[in-house]
């Protein structure tokens, strides 16, 4: 994500239909160096859209402050971004200054982040993470509005592999950085790694050129000729109640629910499990190794996602659905510590795949409504919903006895349930491939049953 700056920040247009004239210039295809600055801000951002991360409960943990407090300070920002995502997502729909949103909502995480650090008041303390959280929300959304306005429908899949694998290894680059920084200056010089990765991340912003940008196509409308002119015209954007007529969309958001409550506890699980049996195995670094060799797994797989022609993107969610069960049994069948490397190699195949996949069907869910971003934000609030969950679930399950083994079991079976849904969700969507054009009235789309795009 960094390139030359080239632009001054926009200012105007906070409405989304655009001149004619500007629709007009955004209409070819956006420069090499708008996408390599898109792809390079998403490597930054992957430290700025989760704030403090899971630093944040260590820190607070140390400085003794109150369990409860830490887990209120916890839930507001998560719930936060939940309430936040669909609005963000519509927001950024009806916007033409989505740099702009960009920066504001960097500016809002790094001062959330850094009040964490600085109060004690309990108030502040919760308000911090509550503005991180939403900030967070509407910086991914302003992320995917701006990759399909730049790289557009036929550009998109290539773009968000892309731009997945540079925030894995912004992610590793992160994790490591702040770890080292914290380890030998103290936690709060973590705000140093964070303040430079917000710092690349807006260069990247101010080197996206802003005529790159087609904001019709950010929001998932298509363009067709009138009748009397063969000037394009937009179609206009469907409302809410017709995007809840899209039941594939729902389906899917079902799929992506029943996924993230079967995995989202799944490596905290692990950890738990080996401090409670192994307590001298240092669970805490095989915690920060265990996310390391995720991440790095996930950047081949999302690049390999983003540019098969081998496979449509309805195999790579079947994968990922399937891969899940077997990640649970050798989670519950081989306790040792080594086990958690192949277990969570097959996380970032399955997480990496689906993170990927999950934008590209939601923009062939609903091709052609205007509505994509609020379609993304309701399919992600549904994911967080489950992920959520999911640890209430596992350690409900695991209790007082330590059942870890049947939590585990439980929580492949929820991934397993993601299986009909995805398959009503590919029944109800009707058949096409990443290339066809829809029209703008045509209800939930898409499913292609052969692997062979």
């Amino acid at each position: 994500m960094t390139t030359t700056p080239t632009l001054a920040m926009p200012m105007a247009a906070a409405s989304c239909p655009a001149p004619a004239t500007a629709t007009a210039t955004a209409t070819a295809t956006a420069t090499a160096g708008s996408l390599t600055a898109l792809a390079w801000m998403a490597f930054f951002l992957a430290d700025v859209r989760d704030g403090l991360g899971p630093f944040l409960a260590t820190y607070l943990q140390s400085q003794r402050v109150a369990q409860s407090l830490i887990g209120l300070t916890l839930t507001a920002g998560g719930l936060a971004a939940v309430v936040m995502t669909p609005l963000a997502g519509a927001w950024v729909d009806r916007s033409a200054a989505k740099r702009l949103l960009l920066v504001v909502a960097v500016v809002l995480v790094l001062a959330g982040s850094a009040c964490a650090f600085t109060t004690r008041s309990p108030a502040l303390l919760i308000a911090s993470q509550a503005v991180a959280g939403a900030a967070g929300a509407l910086l991914a959304a302003a992320l995917a509005g701006l990759t399909l306005g730049l790289a557009r429908r036929e550009g998109l899949r290539r773009q968000t592999g892309r731009n997945e694998a540079w925030s894995h290894a912004g992610n590793i680059v992160s994790a490591l950085g702040a770890g080292v920084v914290a380890h030998l200056f103290g936690a709060p010089w973590m705000m140093a790694v964070m303040l430079a990765m917000s710092v690349g991340a807006l260069l990247c912003v101010a080197a996206i050129r802003a005529q790159d940008i087609d904001h019709a196509a950010a929001r998932g409308v298509d363009a067709t000729a009138a009748p009397t002119s063969s000037q394009p015209v937009q179609a206009a954007p469907e409302g809410f109640g017709d995007l809840l007529r899209h039941k594939a969309l729902w389906f899917f958001a079902l799929t992506c629910a029943l996924f993230h409550l079967g995995n989202a506890a799944m490596l905290p699980l692990l950890n738990q499990r080996l401090a409670a049996t192994q307590p001298d195995a240092a669970p805490l670094l095989w915690t920060g190794v265990a996310i390391v060799v995720a991440q790095l797994t996930m950047v081949p797989v999302a690049l390999w996602v983003s540019r098969s022609r081998r496979w449509d993107l309805s195999a790579f969610v079947y994968l990922a659905i399937l891969i899940l069960p077997v990640r649970g049994l050798l989670a519950w069948a081989f306790p040792s510590v080594w086990a958690n490397l192949p277990v969570q190699v097959l996380d970032g195949i399955a997480a990496g795949a689906l993170g990927v996949a999950t934008p590209l069907m939601v923009e062939r869910y609903v091709r052609g409504s205007g509505r994509y971003n609020l379609a993304l934000g309701l399919v992600l609030t549904m994911q967080g919903v489950g992920a959520a969950f999911s640890a209430g679930l596992a350690n409900g399950i695991v209790g007082r006895a330590g059942h870890f083994g049947l939590a585990f079991a439980v929580l492949a079976g929820c991934a397993l349930l993601a299986l009909p849904a995805f398959v009503l969700a590919q029944r109800t969507g009707g058949r096409v491939h990443d290339g066809a054009a829809i029209p703008a009235h045509a209800g939930a789309l898409p499913r292609v049953p052969d692997l062979r795009a």
